[in-house]
């Protein structure tokens, strides 16, 4: 097959467009985790509610499903009053937007995480569901960082009657802003929790 001298250059001109168009330094992609660590930081379950199920603040759980990630996105670098500034760089928005977007599996198929009860005081049944294939071991370990001071347990989870469903319980010292963190086939995800306390 034979291209006349204008098809090669129009092909060629393409070819330069395109790769002038791709950043050399491409941003890293959005780490849900990280996003997480801000949202407990920063005490986004104050005004969201328990697990993100709404309260002053908007349910946030299933958010993917209502806003895209780019107008998720703007509501944190443009917030609308009572929420606050919280100065986010364009990263640690991208961050944040990831991790509400997998809290009830996203679209990215993560596990769903649920404590029985929501907001614990000293325990809490953990139960968490894979919509793909289950991990053989799955471990889940709570941590709360004071100072220099941090506290922390951890437990495997065990199967139930669902194959997709593993199950444990998780014990908690004393109250305030803890991190629960699923680790299973070399993966790890966090989840802030505020604890109530009252042991």
């Amino acid at each position: 097959m034979r291209y006349s001298g204008l098809a090669v250059g129009l092909f060629g001109g393409v070819l330069a467009l395109c790769g002038s168009a791709i950043p050399a330094n491409m941003p890293p992609p959005a780490d849900p985790n990280a996003g997480a660590k801000l949202v407990s930081h920063n005490g986004c379950m104050g005004c969201h509610g328990a697990k993100f199920q709404g309260g002053l603040g908007p349910k946030l759980f299933g958010i993917e499903h209502k806003l895209a990630p780019g107008q998720i996105s703007d509501f944190i670098k443009h917030p609308r009053a009572p929420m606050p500034d919280f100065g986010f760089t364009d990263a640690q928005i991208n961050d944040v937007v990831a991790y509400l977007s997998n809290l009830d599996g996203g679209t990215s198929g993560a596990p769903v995480i649920t404590l029985d009860p929501s907001t614990p005081k000293d325990h809490a049944k953990i139960t968490v569901r894979f919509t793909g294939a289950t991990p053989e071991h799955v471990t889940v370990r709570v941590s709360m960082q004071m100072g220099t001071t941090s506290h922390h347990s951890e437990s495997d989870l065990h199967p139930t009657k669902d194959a997709h469903v593993r199950q444990g319980d998780v014990r908690f010292l004393m109250g305030g802003a803890w991190v629960l963190t699923l680790i299973y086939d070399d993966k790890h995800v966090d989840m802030p929790l505020n604890v109530a306390g009252g042991m």
